[in-house]
């Protein structure tokens, strides 16, 4: 088991790495390649062998990592182990010519992204990163870089309580006007120019650039707090740690057994999984269907293998408040520091079921990894997850589970290092049989 200084290493590495969620991705396949995961592609036939390892990149934004065990067969059917995290988190994305100028300053027109908590992103240092796509020979085929600003370039202040007596009591944020980034100071016509930025810091010519899907992020460093720096306060642990989890696990999953172990990244969770590279696609599915194909193994075999196997979807949970005592479950209250989550709902807002929750439990007694059950107050719906989605999607069975998190959905988030360990070694302990 990896000791807490280590994944909390391993945690800042990831969210420094991950400014959006294409460099997210690509972070993760940088890992995969690094421990000896062959890249396949959904443009070409795949061509695999038992006791392989492979990850294939979809659509930029989501990744699939596979194991596959050397014993599988039509006769020894394939048991299935998936685990599936989100690469995104709320925030605010940069419109199309998105430079407004209002007497001497310049600032950016952007277009919230899922649920962010806006206050929270008031006076803190921004940062620029996405993709960018430029002309290449081949009209079908853009050329596409990925771009990091590297250091805070936008920041949207905040109104002095001077010039609003009531913004302690009734603040009221608009997206479109109160949540624009200052970008700079208007001195010089050509510096308002947003393309002609890009093209500088790509080395490109502006007039190449074609389109772009660009993100703000929060610049502030992780660090850890208390006196015993048993908290770690970072941007984007939502849902970096279900991350981090999935992607260890993998990484250190064996192949000398009748395991397909997956590991899937999903974009887009915190828009509802509706795209081509969300969870609610029919792409999974596919990518099962030529793998198992691709192993002789029959389509039968492979909706055994779903009735048979289980995915742990990772992502976070609230923790109680130590001031709003009351927006949690009058009997299960539950606090950072109490292991891994597991999320139940008679809603069906987490895939909930006895049978497979007692499963996770099992695995965590036998381990010695504490964890602890989450439910909603019977008043609040809370939110959803990709448990219901892939299990509803694949009918495979699902379990929800995460760490427990403070300041969901701001621009820091808080949790306690000990539960990633412990969420770090059920993921480990989930793929080993």
């Amino acid at each position: 088991m990896k000791t807490e200084p280590i994944i909390q290493k391993e945690l800042s590495e990831l969210i420094h790495a991950a400014h959006s969620p294409f460099h997210c991705c690509s972070y993760i396949m940088e890992q995969l390649t690094q421990n000896g995961f062959s890249p396949l592609t959904l443009k070409e036939p795949f061509f695999l062998e038992k006791g392989g390892k492979y990850v294939i990149r979809i659509f930029d934004t989501t990744i699939l990592a596979v194991t596959i065990g050397r014993n599988v067969s039509n006769q020894n059917l394939p048991k299935l182990r998936m685990i599936t995290a989100h690469t995104d988190w709320p925030g605010f994305v940069i419109k199309p010519n998105p430079v407004i100028t209002n007497e001497k300053y310049v600032r950016l027109n952007t277009e919230p992204y899922g649920g962010a908590v806006y206050h929270t992103w008031i006076d803190r240092p921004l940062g620029i990163a996405g993709k960018v796509c430029m002309k290449s020979a081949d009209p079908f085929s853009p050329h596409i870089q990925l771009f990091d600003s590297q250091k805070p370039v936008a920041i949207i202040p905040g109104l002095a309580i001077h010039m609003d007596k009531d913004i302690n009591s009734e603040l009221k944020l608009n997206p479109q006007t109160h949540m624009l980034p200052l970008w700079m100071l208007e001195e010089k016509k050509e510096c308002t120019d947003f393309a002609a930025y890009l093209a500088k810091n790509l080395d490109c010519e502006k007039e190449d650039i074609l389109d772009y899907e660009l993100f703000l992020y929060n610049c502030d460093p992780c660090e850890t707090v208390g006196i015993d720096d048993a908290l770690f306060s970072a941007p984007r642990i939502d849902n970096s740690s279900g991350i981090l989890s999935a992607l260890d696990a993998i990484c250190s999953a064996d192949t000398d057994n009748d395991l397909i172990c997956i590991s899937a990244f999903y974009n887009n969770e915190e828009i509802g999984n509706m795209s081509k590279q969300g969870a609610d696609s029919r792409i999974t599915e596919q990518i099962l269907e030529r793998i198992f194909t691709c192993l002789s193994l029959e389509k039968e075999a492979l909706y055994c293998s779903l009735n048979n196997g289980l995915c742990l979807s990772l992502d976070v949970a609230h923790a109680l408040h130590p001031a709003y005592t009351d927006k949690n479950d009058p009997t299960n209250r539950l606090c950072l520091g109490d292991g891994v989550c597991i999320k139940l709902s008679a809603r069906q807002s987490y895939a909930t079921d006895s049978s497979y929750t007692s499963i996770i439990q099992a695995i965590c007694e036998r381990h010695g990894i504490p964890y602890a059950k989450f439910v909603n107050r019977s008043d609040q719906r809370g939110g959803s997850t990709l448990g219901t989605v892939i299990s509803s999607s694949l009918c495979i069975p699902c379990v929800d589970a995460g760490v427990f998190l403070l300041s969901m959905h701001s621009a820091r988030e808080l949790i306690a290092i000990r539960d990633q360990v412990a969420l770090c070694e059920l993921s480990e302990k989930f793929f080993a049989g």
